[in-house]
């Protein structure tokens, strides 16, 4: 009793703490739903509660049937997660052990040096091989194995990879394979004595009363189809171009979120196997170098927001999907999507492929009490009275047109800015001693001459970089730059970032197809000590976008519409006639001029 209190006052307290703006889980999935970034299901348990769970767009658009508590998804490589745990079911109950080498089950699945590498290493994806679904190979004959819509066996699939070779020594480096988990799926069958469904569907599924998990052709009803278009108008079916027998083990389950709650509770209450082995699952950790972020026999271990989670994400053809689980809170987060982007259409790298992982993140945020930046949801109407011209600085101007009961935003047509890279091209324009310098180092590169630079650099760089052979080597990659992107149009010192050490200056040269981003950082005595080529970003041709209203006076840029660009929230102050932006980027002001 005392538990279920704790619970409805946790959730009471966190729509009251954030009531000045939007905090509750139904309101940050909402944004998402608006602008079409999530369709899908939700699932959030607390304390052996359910306490949230909603369904969001289409299970079949073209027959108009929605996505519903029962819908099943394909998990992609949340299959893995299961795949682990019936390895260590098998673990349990003594039929193999996770230190056996593999090639106890499978002698010469490739053709190197095996005696060191372990099915612990395929848990953690640290074998070393070279061999992978679906990725070009160079230690072997065949170059790569790509996945069609015939029917594969595993022994097949083992057997189109013998040639291959270790391009790591086994537990010395973290690599993401799909393969390994391919191999502990047949390493299953030869242990179990059972195919790899019918030992999940006995050992896993059956004891965790998971009644509609199985592979795509056992399910007990049809399955969510898959979408291309996130965030567009413009959603497709996504074509089913590969069998799913070409990633057993590693992917092709279908499940649903109660399923998946199931699975979640029977894992970490010790219902399918001991403490002592669930504590060897999730606690034989390796660090992948990314942040804070740990890799465990089947799941990633990461800190958020104070708190362990252990979780698993899966990424195909049409479905985003993520389980996440916090011992010390008894939280489990259940996202499934099937809308995502397609990554075969040329388009900004930075392009989100779901919003699945974000969405899981800032649950875990608003579940703590804390803020989280929601989408607006679309409200109310445009008003004529906010179009006129906007003056951004003395170089930059922007017009806002009514059309169709709608505002429109355009820059000038002729000038190089947008919305989306105005920071880019807004200048500090400053008179310092340093300013002048980022000018002469950014007019050395333009004009290849790089005389005299060097006196502004400490010693150390002087040696290190600003030398010939540096300004060579920044030569070289300037050519190839120019020649894929085009010439120099024009260049500014767009940011200034006071640090202990001094100041980092961040110099942008807008291409005709790109805009270089370059860092110079000074030292308290003004000298050069760091140099960088921060990124090349795609030039940004979207010169007039649509501001949806959100409040009144209030509209919302919904940059991902644009093709991956960063969103905007703008709000009109009437007593100073002016535009306010924010995005991640930062906030600026345009003042109307035709007042």
């Amino acid at each position: 009793m005392k538990k279920k209190a704790l619970v409805i006052l946790t959730i009471i307290m966190i729509m009251i703490s954030n009531s000045g703006r939007a905090q509750t889980i139904s309101d940050l999935i909402d944004g998402y739903f608006a602008y079409n970034r999530f369709w899908g299901n939700v699932l959030v348990a607390r304390q052996g509660k359910i306490i949230f769970g909603k369904s969001y767009g289409f299970a079949d658009k073209d027959r108009q049937i929605k996505n519903d508590t029962g819908t099943l998804f394909s998990l992609a490589s949340v299959t893995k997660a299961i795949t682990a745990t019936a390895i260590f079911k098998l673990h349990e109950e003594g039929k193999l052990s996770v230190y056996d080498r593999v090639d106890k089950y499978i002698p010469g699945f490739i053709n190197d040096k095996t005696d060191s590498l372990t099915i612990l290493n395929l848990l953690n994806h640290t074998s070393g091989m070279a061999a992978n679904i679906a990725h070009s190979d160079d230690f072997s004959k065949e170059k790569s194995t790509h996945p069609d819509k015939e029917i594969v066996t595993l022994e097949q699939l083992i057997d189109s990879h013998r040639g291959t070779k270790l391009k790591s020594k086994p537990g010395e480096r973290y690599d993401y394979n799909n393969y390994g988990y391919i191999l502990l799926a047949y390493i299953i069958e030869k242990a179990s004595g059972m195919d790899y469904l019918s030992y999940l569907e006995k050992s896993v599924f059956s004891e965790a009363g998971m009644t509609e998990t199985s592979g795509q052709g056992n399910l007990p009803r049809p399955h969510a189809v898959g979408y291309f278009g996130i965030g567009t108008d413009k959603i497709i079916p996504v074509k089913d171009e590969v069998n799913p027998s070409w990633f057993v083990g590693a992917a092709g389950l279908y499940s649903s979120t109660p399923d998946l709650y199931k699975f979640v509770k029977a894992v970490f209450s010790c219902s399918l196997f001991s403490g002592q082995t669930l504590n060897l699952m999730i606690d034989t950790c390796i660090d992948i170098n990314r942040g804070n972020i740990l890799w465990t026999a089947g799941w990633q271990k990461e800190v958020i927001d104070g708190h362990d989670f252990y979780s698993h994400c899966g990424s195909i053809w049409g479905f985003s999907t993520r389980i996440s689980y916090a011992p010390d809170e008894d939280l489990t987060i259940i996202v499934l999507s099937n809308l995502v982007r397609d990554y075969t259409k040329s388009g900004l790298s930075s392009v989100n492929f779901s919003f699945v992982d974000e969405i899981a993140c800032d649950i875990i945020r608003i579940m703590n009490g804390n803020t989280v930046a929601c989408l607006p949801v679309p409200g109310g109407k445009a008003t004529r009275n906010h179009a006129g011209n906007y003056r951004l600085d003395d170089d930059h101007y922007i017009n806002v047109s009514f059309k169709n009961d709608s505002l429109f935003l355009s820059a000038n047509p002729n000038s190089d800015f947008t919305l989306f890279n105005y920071n880019l091209y807004r200048d500090i324009n400053e008179s310092t001693s340093n300013y002048m310098v980022c000018r002469k180092f950014t007019s050395s590169i333009l004009e290849n001459n790089f005389d005299g630079l060097g006196k502004y650099a400490t010693e150390e760089l002087q040696h290190g970089f600003f030398n010939e052979k540096g300004f060579t080597a920044i030569m070289n990659f300037w050519e190839k730059v120019v020649s894929h992107d085009g010439q120099c149009i024009s260049s500014n010192i767009y940011e200034k970032e006071v640090k202990p050490y001094g100041a980092d200056y961040k110099l942008v040269c807008h291409l005709e197809r790109s805009e270089m981003i370059m860092q110079l950082s000074f030292n308290e005595q003004g000298l050069i000590n760091g140099f960088y080529i921060l990124k090349i970003l795609p030039k940004c041709n979207v010169k007039t976008v649509k501001l949806i209203p959100v409040n009144k006076d209030e509209y919302f840029v919904d940059g991902f519409r644009y093709g991956g660009f960063k969103d905007f929230n703008v709000k009109y102050d009437r007593k100073n006639g002016t535009l306010n932006f924010k995005s991640v980027d930062g906030i600026y002001t345009a003042l109307r001029t035709d007042n």
